[in-house]
């Protein structure tokens, strides 16, 4: 008897400190933590690809204006950035204000032999 009343006595505790604000913000912020360790940590290999990517079209582009290499380099910080310009300006042919003509076909090209194009979207260029 005396013993389940303990049980019972510990469990009412445990639950008052588990919802009390320092814990729930603890929580919290070790969850955000740990969330910023995975993503950090996904990013990895599209980090290097990125990396790669601009080590091999910067020395092309040397010749360009600055604002035009501020744009690469905006594009080229994300996967997501250079998937859309290869669907933008690639495939579908848009006209970009910043790069055109064999600069164009140069990155698309570059683009292509990379692994940063998305499973779905058509690499036939």
């Amino acid at each position: 008897m005396f013993r389940s009343f303990v049980v019972i006595a510990e469990i009412i505790v445990l639950s008052i400190v588990l919802r009390s604000s320092f814990v729930q913000y603890m929580f919290t912020d070790a969850q955000n933590t740990v969330s910023n360790w995975l993503v950090a940590i996904a990013e990895i290999p599209d980090k290097a690809e990125l990396a790669k990517l601009n080590e091999k079209v910067s020395p092309n582009f040397q010749a360009m204006r600055p604002y035009q290499k501020a744009y690469l380099d905006e594009v080229m910080q994300s996967r997501t950035g250079v998937n859309h310009f290869y669907d933008l300006y690639c495939m579908k042919g848009d006209k970009n204000p910043y790069i055109s003509g064999a600069s164009l076909r140069y990155f698309c090209t570059s683009i292509q032999q990379t692994q940063l194009l998305d499973v779905a979207m058509n690499r036939s260029g």
